[in-house]
């Protein structure tokens, strides 16, 4: 039986391993080159550079990812709840084009997207940013929380019914309070999927102070670079990294424990 299970084991390790690598080894290279010529001094440049502003990219990532991670909480919570304890018509099919939606790639939407947040001027502004942001990801969010209300006993359903307590009053009162662990995972993976985001601040943000910590490091880019430029550059890279890696690291515990809540009923 030993021998059995060890051949499973080990290909489950080598996977794990070999995923591990793809995902490390372009970090290393970063901060291998961050390092390679200028040491510390390359991150001091990016820090005191005259074109990137770390601290204000750094402000900047915070508003966006911060007020788009509130909007989706706000919403994926409260359309959980409604999809997974209340009925009403046409319930089924709208759940079902929502989860079409993820079948989307903002790639194919990029035009008309552009044109609309152009046509209602909203154009390096951080909501026209923070709308698309939001609509990308709050089915992902709103998929997670309704997994997790499923799993509540409908016994506390029944029982607060019977208490006389409204729809709402069962909601904010008994599915929000055990509910913690789920919330603190939507809104770490809203927070680090909208700092992490490229595309859509590139496309309508064009002022660089206003610039996300994504769309900042492109400051630090000329048309001919010298390997110490090259240096500070990938500095710039490594420290871009830093917030939702603290992000991450401060909610871990909440983040493990909302993705397998629900998980044994």
């Amino acid at each position: 039986m030993r021998k059995k299970r060890i051949g499973p084991l080990v290909a489950m390790y080598a996977v794990i391993g070999g995923l591990a690598i793809l995902w490390l080894y372009p970090l290393a290279v970063a901060v291998i080159k961050s390092f390679a010529i200028g040491g510390w001094g390359n991150y001091a440049a990016v820090l005191n550079h005259d074109r990137f502003n770390y601290w204000s990219a750094i402000g900047n990532t915070f508003l966006l990812a911060g007020g788009t991670t509130i909007a989706i909480v706000i919403f994926a919570s409260l359309a959980a709840y409604a999809f997974s304890r209340m009925r009403f018509r046409g319930q089924k099919l709208l759940y079902r084009a929502l989860l079409a939606c993820l079948a989307i790639p903002i790639a194919s939407v990029i035009t008309p997207l552009f044109t609309t947040i152009n046509g209602l001027g909203l154009r390096n502004n951080y909501l026209g940013v923070i709308i698309p942001l939001f609509a990308f990801n709050v089915v992902v969010m709103l998929l997670l929380m309704k997994n997790h209300f499923d799993g509540i006993p409908t016994e506390l359903v029944e029982a607060a019914t019977i208490d006389g307590t409204s729809p709402f009053g069962i909601f904010w009162r008994i599915f929000l309070p055990l509910s913690g662990p789920a919330l603190a995972t939507i809104s770490v993976l809203s927070f680090v999927y909208s700092s992490n985001e490229y595309l859509l601040p590139n496309l309508l943000i064009s002022d660089p102070g206003m610039y996300p910590v994504t769309q900042a490091v492109s400051l630090l880019q000329n048309e001919r670079m010298s390997q110490e430029q090259i240096g500070q550059l990938y500095a710039g890279l490594i420290l871009m990294t830093i917030p939702s890696v603290l992000v991450y690291l401060f909610s871990q515990r909440y983040l493990q424990a909302g993705i397998t809540a629900g998980a044994v009923k």
